[in-house]
């Protein structure tokens, strides 16, 4: 009677890992999907730890970060570009910003460039041997931090220039209050791509030219 009852026991367990198994597994065809999920019936003690583990499936989420990532670039790059041409419209201090305009230019181009190297790094985790992984999976981790800050800066600055479009509305000192906040964003932005550029201390000096 007791073998019996661990019979059941095996097989009910069994049962439940070999349909986690078909669920999971979402690669392959139907029918190597129906054998491994078999397999799995039979031998769901050794074979439940491998299906538990996260192997690539923990790399999904991250790739559905990055799209969502790219999306929000996208989106917030748009909003900041008309945010900025309908304060130009209205407000002339916006519309003598012309040095500025091109700092966000360039900000933003590398943040697309920043985005364009985590999918690189994503696909290198993806076949990264072991010895590697770890540490690439920890610069990963902090390039794709600092790029959801920088891209969190953006969309605060588009915010605040919806924001000067109005300030006029209301108390007088408000569109210098406003102001004051987005030069203190601009000098963010101004300090995050002067750190992101390559480091030149180590450069020997430039060749002077010879005066006659």
């Amino acid at each position: 009677m007791t073998a019996l009852v661990i019979l059941a026991v095996y097989g009910g367990l069994g049962l439940v890992a070999a349909v986690f198994s078909l669920v999971r597994k979402q690669e392959g065809s139907l029918a190597n999907r129906f054998g491994q999920a078999v397999l799995t019936l039979a031998l769901w003690p050794f074979l439940l730890p491998v299906l538990l583990s996260p192997g690539d499936a923990a790399l999904r989420p991250e790739r559905g970060d990055r799209s969502e990532r790219a999306r929000r670039l996208d989106e917030v790059t748009g909003r900041l570009e008309e945010c900025w041409r309908q304060a130009a419209v209205e407000s002339s201090w916006a519309a003598e910003q012309a040095r500025e305009h091109r700092l966000l230019d360039g900000f933003v181009a590398r943040l697309r460039a920043q985005e364009r190297r985590l999918m690189e790094m994503e696909a290198a985790l993806a076949r990264a041997p072991a010895s590697v992984k770890e540490r690439l999976t920890r610069l990963y981790e902090h390039s794709a931090t600092e790029l959801e800050h920088s891209i969190g800066l953006v969309e605060e600055l588009a915010a605040q220039l919806t924001l000067l479009r109005f300030s006029d509305l209301g108390n007088p000192s408000a569109t210098r209050v406003e102001r004051g906040h987005i030069e203190e964003l601009l000098l963010r932005i101004e300090a995050l791509a002067e750190a992101s550029q390559p480091d030149t201390s180590q450069a020997p000096p430039p060749a002077q030219v010879a005066r006659a």
